[in-house]
C-alpha cells in the first residue's frame, strides 16, 4: 500500500524543527491538520528534494492551509538540479492528476512546464515507468517546440508504440507537421505498427490526403493481419478487383504458403464476393490452423441455407478449438435458430468440455432446458474449474430471467426436472462442496419449480 493511502496518529506536541526527515514525512500524514500544516511548511524549509512526493501528495489534501503550503512548497524544486528527484516522484505527480476535491490545474501546469524542459533528464533517471507515464512523458515532449525534422522523428517514435493512447496521441499530432511528404513519411510509418487501430487509422489518413498517391501501399496492406486493415484496402481498390482475386487465389492454392497469408487471401476472396471463396472455404473447414479453419467454418455458415445452418452450428461446437466454437455461440446470440435443445444437451453431457458454449447457447431457448442441463451436469461427475464457475453462474442468471418468465415446462422437462431436484442432496453432497455453489442451490430456485408445479 502506498504511504499515502494511510494514515498516522496525531503526535502529541511536536516540534517539527527538530524532527528527521523522515519523521516530517510520517508526519505529513497526520489524523491532525495542524501537524499536516506544520510538517509541509517545515519540509518546504529544508528544500530537501526527498521531500517532492509528499508535497506532490499533500497538494490534494482536504484542508485548504495544508493544500496550499504543499504548493508553495513545491516552487522551490521547480529547478534543473532537482530533475532527478522528480522523475523518482512520478507515481505521486499521477496521483495530483487524480485529485478531485481541489482545482490543482494551475500546479499541474507549472509541473508541466517545467518538466517539458527537462524531458529527456526526466525519462533517463525515472525508475520502471508503466505505460500510462511513458504516455505522460511523450505528452510532455510534444509541448516543446521543435524544428520539422526533429518533431518527426518524435512522432514516428510515438505512433510505433505498442501502447495504443501513446500511438494515437503522435498520429493526432501529425497536423503539426507543415511538409505534406513529412506527413506522408509518419502516416506510413503509422501503417507498420503493431497495433490494427493505429494502421486502419494511418491508412484512413492517407487516403483522405488527395496529394499522395498510396496504391502501392494499400495493395500490400490488403493482407494485412487485421480484418479491419483488409477491408478497409480491399474498397479503397475498386479498380483492381480481379488482380486482387487472382493473387488470393495464387496463395491459397500454394500449400506451403504462410497461414496467416492463407487467412488474409480467403477473407479477401470473401470480401471481393468472389464466387469461389464458399468453393475453396469448404476443404479449410478441415485446416489445422484455427484461425484459417474459423474463417472457412464461418463462410460456409453464413452461406448456409436455413437446412442446413443446425447441421453447421452443431459441427462447429464440436470443433476442438474454442474460438471457433464461439462462432456457434455468437451466431445464436444474435439471432440465428437454435439447433436441437435435445441434440445439444446431449453433446455437452458427452464432452463435457463443450458444456459451457451449451450453456451459453441454451439461454437463447427454454429456461427449462438450461435448467435441466445443469442439473443433468451435476448429475454426472462432480464438475470443477472454469466448469463449476459456469454452472454456478448459470443458476443465479437462471433466477433472474425467471422472474419475466411465463413459458410452463413441457410435461418430459417437468418430470425430468422433478426426479433431478428430488435427489439434489446428491447433487450437492453436504450441500457446500469445495468451490461450487458455497451456499447450495439459491433458494428461489425451489420457490420457481413449486411455482410452475414441477415439484
Amino acid at each position: 500500500m502506498k504511504w499515502w493511502k494511510t494514515r498516522v496518529e496525531a503526535v502529541p506536541d511536536a516540534d517539527c524543527s527538530m524532527l528527521e526527515l523522515d519523521a516530517l514525512m510520517e508526519l505529513a500524514r497526520s489524523f491532525n491538520g495542524y501537524q499536516r500544516e506544520a510538517a509541509v511548511v517545515e519540509l518546504a524549509r529544508r528544500a530537501d528534494p526527498r521531500a517532492i512526493a509528499p508535497l506532490l501528495v499533500c497538494t490534494g489534501d482536504w484542508v485548504q492551509q495544508v493544500s496550499d503550503a504543499a504548493r508553495q512548497g513545491l516552487a522551490v524544486f521547480m529547478r534543473d538540479e532537482f530533475i532527478e528527484h522528480w522523475a523518482h516522484a512520478l507515481p505521486a505527480i499521477a496521483y495530483v492528476y487524480r485529485v478531485r476535491r481541489i482545482d490543482l490545474r494551475e500546479t499541474t501546469d507549472a509541473i508541466e512546464a517545467f518538466l517539458a524542459r527537462n524531458v529527456d533528464a526526466l525519462e533517463r533517471h525515472a525508475r520502471s515507468p508503466d505505460n500510462a507515464m511513458r504516455r505522460w512523458m511523450f505528452s510532455l515532449r510534444l509541448k516543446q517546440s521543435h524544428d520539422e525534422s526533429e518533431l518527426l522523428g518524435i512522432l514516428q517514435r510515438g505512433v510505433r508504440s505498442n501502447d495504443l493512447p501513446t500511438a494515437q496521441l503522435g498520429l493526432e499530432a501529425a497536423s503539426r507537421l507543415q511538409e505534406p511528404s513529412h506527413r506522408r513519411e509518419l502516416l506510413v510509418a503509422a501503417c507498420r505498427s503493431r497495433l490494427p487501430r493505429v494502421r486502419t487509422t494511418a491508412m484512413r489518413e492517407l487516403l483522405a490526403a488527395a496529394d499522395f498517391d498510396v496504391r502501392s501501399l494499400v495493395r500490400a496492406m490488403c493482407m494485412d493481419r487485421s480484418a479491419a486493415v483488409r477491408s478497409l484496402a480491399v474498397g479503397a481498390l475498386p479498380g483492381e478487383r480481379d488482380e486482387l482475386a487472382r493473387h488470393a487465389k495464387a496463395i491459397l492454392a500454394q500449400q506451403a504458403s504462410d497461414d496467416r497469408l492463407r487467412v488474409a487471401a480467403l477473407h479477401v476472396l470473401f470480401l471481393l464476393d468472389d464466387p469461389q471463396a464458399l468453393l475453396l472455404a469448404r476443404p479449410l473447414m478441415a485446416s489445422p490452423t484455427v484461425p484459417l479453419r474459423r474463417l472457412a467454418r464461418w463462410l460456409v455458415l453464413c452461406a448456409a441455407d436455413n437446412g442446413r445452418v443446425e447441421m453447421e452450428l452443431m459441427e462447429i461446437l464440436a470443433d476442438e478449438s474454442p474460438k471457433v466454437r464461439r462462432l456457434a455461440v455468437e451466431h445464436v446470440r444474435r439471432g440465428a435458430p437454435l439447433p436441437s435443445p435435445d441434440a445439444l444437451m446431449r453433446l455437452g453431457l458427452a464432452r463435457r468440455e463443450l458444456a459451457i458454449d451449451v450453456i451459453a447457447m441454451l439461454r437463447s431457448g427454454s429456461p427449462w432446458d438450461r435448467l435441466l442441463f445443469v442439473l443433468e451436469l451435476l448429475h454426472g461427475e462432480a464438475p470443477a474449474g472454469g466448469l463449476a464457475d459456469a454452472i454456478t453462474n448459470e443458476l443465479h442468471v437462471w433466477i433472474r430471467a425467471m422472474a419475466n418468465c411465463y413459458v410452463q415446462p413441457r410435461a418430459a422437462q417437468s418430470a425430468r426436472l422433478a426426479a433431478l431436484w428430488n435427489q439434489k442432496a446428491r447433487l450437492l453432497p453436504n450441500g457446500r462442496p469445495k468451490g461450487l455453489l458455497p451456499y447450495g442451490f439459491p433458494e428461489l430456485t425451489d420457490y420457481h419449480l413449486r411455482a410452475f408445479h414441477v415439484i
